[in-house]
């Protein structure tokens, strides 16, 4: 049985829209964010690194 650490969670259809605005509107953000769980992802990290969260524990 194989695990992963990841979880799935749920986001809204208007969010997931709004990310994909953004990804494809133009070639640079596109090689920037090659996938919408990329843009999330790190979305996620800037927002705890500006809180102060450690994220390397």
């Amino acid at each position: 049985m194989v695990t992963s650490s990841e979880t799935t969670v749920k986001v809204s259809k208007w969010l997931i829209q709004s990310i994909d605005n953004h990804i494809n509107k133009n070639n640079k953000n596109k090689s920037e964010f090659p996938s919408k769980r990329n843009f999330v992802d790190r979305a996620i990290i800037k927002l705890l690194e500006e809180r102060g969260v450690d994220l390397d524990k």
